[in-house]
């Protein structure tokens, strides 16, 4: 009976050690979470706008911005003491995509290494055109990247999939922010440097407009399709610089916007375009179609300053280029002019 009571006694021994043991290697377990929770820091980050309105004369159609994605770039070389935005990569992991539900201002909050220097960026969309957690989903109107690689802030673009059917894009720089002071330090911080670090976003619009219209136009004319020589199909999201383009060589199905039959004798193009700036402005055509004849038309209009020039029309961020004419001056030009050049800090839609 002793050897039996001294065996139960060993097995409970051996129960209790493998228990300890296993304690033990919970707890070492969990001073690695404390140690890496140490280098990391929660910073609050606030987008936001000055106002909001529910329409925009563009396309007469609800305002459309519902989702942001918050994109931290890290620099790679801390040696290098000048921030230079070639010396920053996308921080994926960090990156956070939230939706807005149209509100004016927005919270939420990145979780960044203390000791590393960001800066980060926050680009507005439809949460029809783009989810940033499905890349791959054939639904995206858009993707992001960069040409060449290695990907830094200097080359990272947006990319339209089509250049005629650009998403409404905002972007904006986050601020950072020492506790509640309201003069900003800079768009390049590190986490431990700034006391109650706090990173404020103010999001402007990104894409430019064209609102066509045509009047008067013929019974006999069955259908107009408006057809771009040149457009941009990528783009810097801070600077709107092109990145990728669809060039006069390219087929005319990648820079055709669409076909459409007079309505009451008129017909109306009103799309988003990605800036051109005046090193890639285009000429625009209509090909105009008569039973099963089509003949094609340079859309001439006069020059405007900053705006057109030998009929090559210049887009902008954050503005809509407006071209109304009569069918019967066709051949000879229609007037244009730049609608307002809405206030940065307004999401108040193309007018």
């Amino acid at each position: 009976m002793n050897n039996n009571i001294r065996y139960k006694q060993a097995k409970l021994y051996c129960f209790l050690l493998t228990a300890v043991i296993f304690l033990l290697s919970g707890c070492s377990q969990d001073d690695e979470v404390v140690l890496q929770d140490e280098n990391s820091v929660v910073v609050p980050i606030e987008i936001g706008s000055t106002e909001i309105s529910q329409t925009k004369a563009i396309e007469n159609q609800p305002f459309t911005t519902n989702r942001v994605l918050i994109l931290p770039f890290k620099k790679i070389n801390e040696s290098i003491v000048a921030n230079d935005d070639s010396n920053f990569a996308p921080d994926y992991n960090a990156a956070r995509q939230y939706d807005i539900n149209n509100t004016t201002a927005y919270t939420g909050m990145l979780n960044l290494t203390a000791t590393s220097t960001y800066k980060v960026i926050v680009i507005g969309y439809n949460r029809n055109d783009y989810d940033f957690n499905n890349q791959s989903s054939p639904a995206n109107r858009f993707s992001i990247g960069a040409v060449t690689t290695p990907v830094t802030l200097a080359n990272f673009h947006l990319q339209s999939t089509s250049a005629t059917s650009v998403p409404e894009f905002f972007t904006g720089v986050c601020m950072s922010y020492a506790g509640a002071t309201a003069t900003p330090n800079s768009p390049y911080f590190r986490p431990d440097q700034v006391t109650s670090l706090n990173l404020k976003a103010t999001l402007t619009r990104l894409v430019s407009g064209l609102n066509l219209q045509i009047n008067n136009i013929p019974a006999y004319v069955t259908s107009i399709t408006l057809v771009a020589q040149q457009l941009v199909k990528a783009v810097l999201p801070i600077t709107g610089t092109g990145t990728v383009f669809q060039l006069a060589a390219d087929a005319d199905n990648l820079k055709t916007f669409g076909v459409k039959s007079p309505v009451a004798g008129s017909v109306a193009f009103n799309y988003y375009l990605l800036p051109t700036f005046s090193a890639h402005s285009t000429k625009f055509y209509l090909d105009v179609k008569y039973a099963t004849y089509t003949e094609r038309y340079t859309v001439n209009v006069p020059d405007l300053t900053n705006i057109s020039s030998a009929s090559n029309i210049t887009f902008t961020p954050n503005e809509v280029v407006t071209i109304v004419g009569n069918y019967s001056n066709i051949n000879f030009g229609f007037t244009i002019n730049n609608s307002i050049n809405l206030d940065d800090n307004a999401w108040d839609g193309l007018h």
